[in-house]
């Protein structure tokens, strides 16, 4: 019986943990925040790094209206956000770039204001800056995909290969669906692995060179011409998201 009772014991320890999608606690947004300040901003000094993943967040979150963690067991492995783009058009898009300091630096890093670590949170934050500016451009086009937007998706790399980014993804699109939507689009840079959304079959909307942004490219040391693009996909018709 003791031999049998241990099979068991490790049976279930060798059982991969279960992929659930739900809603974040307080626990899963920290960690949240903390992987995007490791996967984004793994040079920052720890203040700077520590303010630009905040803000980043606070950010992606300010106006979705659909939010999930995905958790294998107990293991926080990544989020998703969506938000109906109505409720961020900015009025004055040449003026995109003030929503960082009018809207999130004040409240999350208020010591840095008018320093010069004011300054390098800017920079840090610049691929951000350049993919609002390009998002403006198309919410102020007739594009359909243009009505929702994807404004966060992240996956831990120690989660990669496990069907976690695809789940977090299809949730965000059936909700999408439920809510009437023609088409989404999001944005993404060179300092994320965007051969995902190729791999989903959406198709690029737009890219740009982005001069001001430093940040490695993914998978790479060293830098490079940096770029951000939009992608996108309508709704309605299978063949376009895989």
């Amino acid at each position: 019986m003791a031999w049998r009772d241990q099979r068991t014991r490790n049976e279930r320890a060798q059982r991969p943990p279960v992929l659930s999608i739900e809603e974040p606690t307080g626990q899963a947004l920290a960690d949240a925040a903390g992987l995007i300040g490791r996967t984004w901003y793994p040079d920052e000094p720890e203040a700077r790094r520590g303010a630009c993943e905040k803000i980043e967040l606070a950010h992606h979150l300010k106006h979705a209206t659909y939010v999930r963690a995905a958790m294998l067991g107990n293991r926080f492995a990544g989020i998703v956000a969506a938000a109906p783009t109505e409720l961020h058009r900015h009025p004055k898009p040449g003026n995109v770039s003030a929503l960082w300091y009018r809207d999130h630096m004040r409240a999350v890093a208020p010591w840095a204001e008018k320093t010069s670590d004011g300054a390098a949170i800017g920079v840090a934050l610049a691929p951000i800056t350049a993919e609002m500016a390009l998002t403006q451009e198309l919410l102020e086009s007739q594009d359909d995909r243009a009505a929702w937007e994807v404004t966060l998706l992240i996956v831990d790399p120690a989660c990669h290969g496990k069907g976690v980014g695809k789940a977090l993804f299809m949730g965000a699109l059936d909700y999408l669906s439920h809510q009437g939507a023609p088409g989404f689009f999001l944005a993404t840079d060179d300092g994320c692995d965007f051969g995902f959304y190729d791999h989903l079959g959406l198709e690029r909307i737009a890219e740009r060179e982005a001069p001001g942004c430093t940040a490695p490219l993914a998978g790479h040391h060293d830098k490079g011409p940096f770029h951000v693009y939009l992608y996108g996909a309508r709704l309605g018709d299978e063949s376009d998201v895989r």
